[in-house]
Parts: C-alpha cells; sequence; structure tokens
C-alpha cells in the first residue's frame, strides 16, 4: 500500500508543474475516494469513534476543494462557529498541509515555495499551502479569516496568500495579555468582521444559527472532558492521526454536528473500554504522524498510548456561553494556552499529566515553528521541576525532508526506556 501511496505522490509531483487545474482535480478525487473507502472499509484497529472522526475530517478537506466558492481559509484556532453560520466551510490552513503530506505530495509544493524566495526554515505547514497557492492548486477561497494565535507565520501567510489569490483578507489580531480588555477587544473585531463577511460573501449571518453552534460547541467540549476522566485508567485504541483529527475536532470542526456526534461516541467507548495497562504520553504541539517509527511505537499500542495532547485540551476549561456569542469566542481566543505566555501552555500540560497520571510528555519542535522551538528549554525545565519527565523531539509535522526516521526512532525508544526504568 506504501509504494500506491508514494507512487501517487511521483505523479502528483509532476502534474503540479505540467497541470496544476488537472493535479487539484486529482486530488480532490483522490480524497473523495479515499473518503468513501474509509466509510465502505473503515480502519478496523481504530474505535468506532476515531472512524466515524475519520469521515468528519475528510468531508472537511472536500468540501472546499469540490466548492471553493464557499471556502474560507483559515487558521486552526480561529473560532469556526461564525463561519458555519454562514452556511460557509472552513479550509484549515493546517489541515490542509496535513492532507498534502498524506497524499505524498509535499515535494512540489515545497520546491515551488522555496523558489520564489521563501524561507527553508519557514513553517513546513505555511510553506506548503503558499506553494499551492503559487502554482494553482490551492483550492480559491471566497475569502481569507485568520487570528494572530500560535503562528507569527500566519502574520505573513494569509495576507500573502490573499495576494496571490486575489481574495479579500481579515485579520483578527489577539492581544498577548489574557484580560477582560483582550476579551472586549476581541469581540469588537468579531462584531465588525460580521459585515464584513456579509459583503465580501453575499450572505446574512443567522444569529440564531450561531447560538445553536454555540450550545453544540459547549456540549461538545463538556462531552471531550469527561472522557478524561476515563482516559487514566481505560485503553480505547487510537493512532496519532487519529489526535491530530482530535484537535481538528475540538478547533475547525467545533460547533457541527458530526463533532458532537464524535464526542458523544467518544465518550460511550471509553465508559464502556477495558482497563489499560499501557504508558501514558501526554503530547505537546502537532505530531509527524506519518513517520514510521512512531507509528510503530504509538499507533493501536496497548504498551504506549498517546493520551491528550495538548492542541485539543488548549481551550477546554474557557466557559462558552451562547447567549453571549461573540464574546464567548473572542475568550476562547484570548484564553487559548497556545496564547500568551508560554508557561500558561506549560502548566496546562502539567495539570493534564497530573489529572491523568501520565507518565511524561514529548514536545514535538515542528520545523519553522520559533514559539514552539524557543520556548522548550523552559518547557522541558519547568516540566521536569514538577516531576514531570519530558522529550524534546525536532522533526516536521508534514514534510519528510526534515525529519528523519532514524534519530526520531533513536531518542523515542531511549526516553521510553528511561520512563519504564523510572516505574520500575
Amino acid at each position: 500500500m506504501s509504494n500506491i501511496y508514494e507512487m501517487f505522490g511521483d505523479y502528483m509531483y509532476k502534474e503540479t508543474f505540467h497541470n496544476p487545474k488537472r493535479a487539484q482535480k486529482i486530488l480532490c478525487l483522490a480524497y473523495e475516494a479515499f473518503g468513501l473507502k474509509s466509510k465502505v472499509f473503515p480502519n478496523k484497529n481504530l474505535s468506532k469513534a476515531n472512524q466515524y472522526l475519520a469521515n468528519v475530517t475528510m468531508d472537511a478537506i472536500v468540501k472546499p476543494f469540490s466548492h471553493p466558492e464557499n471556502s474560507v481559509l483559515t487558521s486552526i484556532f480561529f473560532p469556526s462557529e461564525l463561519i458555519h453560520a454562514f452556511g460557509l466551510d472552513p479550509l484549515c490552513a493546517e489541515q490542509f498541509s496535513a492532507y498534502i503530506n498524506g497524499a505524498k505530495a509535499t515535494r512540489a509544493f515545497r520546491e515551488i515555495a522555496e523558489g520564489a524566495g521563501i524561507a527553508e526554515t519557514y513553517c513546513s505547514y505555511h510553506k506548503i499551502l503558499m506553494g499551492a497557492s503559487l502554482v494553482g492548486v490551492l483550492p480559491k477561497p471566497t475569502c481569507i479569516v485568520n487570528t494572530s494565535i500560535i503562528c507569527d507565520a500566519n502574520n505573513l501567510t494569509f495576507r500573502q496568500v490573499a495576494q496571490d489569490e486575489n481574495v479579500p483578507h481579515y485579520y483578527v489580531d489577539v492581544p498577548f495579555e489574557k484580560s477582560e480588555t483582550s476579551v472586549q477587544y476581541v469581540t469588537k473585531q468579531l462584531e465588525d468582521l460580521i459585515p464584513w463577511l456579509e459583503e465580501k460573501t453575499g450572505r446574512k449571518l443567522d444569529w440564531n444559527v450561531l447560538k445553536q453552534n454555540l450550545v453544540r460547541s459547549k456540549e461538545t467540549i463538556d462531552t471531550i472532558k469527561e472522557t478524561y476522566t476515563y482516559r487514566k485508567n481505560r485503553y480505547v485504541p487510537n493512532d496519532l492521526t487519529s489526535e491530530l483529527f482530535q484537535a481538528l475536532a475540538i478547533n475547525t470542526a467545533l460547533g457541527t454536528p458530526g463533532a458532537l456526534k464524535f464526542a458523544q461516541m467518544l465518550l460511550e467507548e471509553y465508559k464502556q473500554a477495558p482497563n489499560s495497562h499501557a504508558r501514558k504520553i501526554v503530547w505537546m504541539h502537532t505530531n509527524p504522524q506519518w513517520q514510521q517509527p512512531l507509528k510503530d511505537i504509538f499507533n493501536y499500542s496497548q504498551d504506549w498510548q498517546v493520551i491528550a495532547t495538548d492542541m485539543c485540551f488548549a481551550t477546554l476549561d474557557i466557559e462558552i456561553d451562547p447567549e453571549k456569542p461573540l464574546e464567548s469566542l473572542a475568550r476562547r481566543m484570548v484564553y487559548n494556552a497556545y496564547n500568551g505566555h508560554a508557561q500558561d501552555r506549560i502548566q496546562a500540560t502539567a495539570d493534564m499529566v497530573k489529572k491523568l497520571d501520565a507518565d511524561g510528555v514529548i514536545c514535538f519542535c515542528h520545523w519553522g515553528c520559533k514559539e514552539t522551538c524557543g520556548a522548550s528549554a523552559m518547557i522541558k525545565n519547568n516540566l521536569e521541576a514538577q516531576g514531570i519527565p519530558t522529550l524534546i523531539l525536532n522533526g516536521d509535522g508534514v514534510d519528510p525532508a526534515n525529519s528523519s526516521d532514524g534519530q526520531i526512532q533513536t531518542r523515542v525508544e531511549a526516553f521510553l526506556e528511561m520512563l519504564e526504568d523510572h516505574a520500575a
């Protein structure tokens, strides 16, 4: 099967340069075909909830390819309940690049972006997105709406793609300081965004739909939080890809019926799951779910499990009031653990480790992510000062050119062996 994917990647490489529009159509057909296969022949190694989640996330990438005129390009922590309330589909930049990686098609877009002057050290998620836009493979969205959260590259990438695609761009500035003044500042930007979106898309916001989305968001988050009471000692089979998909469900798909159904299914599975003897890892940042050594160690394992990811729990403790939708969405951005001082993110991770009685933390320094890489020493020192063993792992979440299987395997295996010795 891996040879088929590699052959498809080679074909896409040639087709991207030869006929970009055909390459775009081929990608869409490939995603549609894989989505159909997943529904008819799901991955039986996964739980039913994670099988369903794979379908939800696949639909979320197929829609913008099939109907780009209904899509809004956005960043992962922008609250998409607002986009859905317009009857539009969010295309998450990070999800786009992750799926390009899944199609083994990253090489062409990396080369195109770097050939246009984008630095080799730039975030690969953004570089692949920009390369796809430059060559004409990115489905042209109706507009772009993004925030400043998590990534300095947001300030450049979305502005440049808006120019390349000749589409309107709205930027939501989220202050570093976590305060009610910051919440009101972001709320005002969201208030201004509504007439802007109405003008650019020709659609009217349905406030009742927005409130219904927030009701579902609250129920989804409450349900996900309840799963954590069981994760400490129950076993539900998962893989690194499902962890990535959960980050998308809890952010880009939050407020949708699909995200709520997934959360409900997952909770029921945990309630009925057998006891677990697995060692538990809390993961920080995105993960290179495509790398074979990590797949061999963690996927479906009853010995070692990635039991929680900070991109999934970064906003779980922030209150949602459906009667104050814009203020709630603003608060979720301002008080996101990824916003502000790195210490907030560190403490959120430490709290989750203690809640789950986890054995250690792996902090993945994704290629080009200055925030995580720059804070990595602080992350390790702070967590280990609290008695939490921590591995700083360097690699690339989407581009194989910037990662070594051998180094990843050696470092992770040594860390897990250390955890075993520590527990003995």
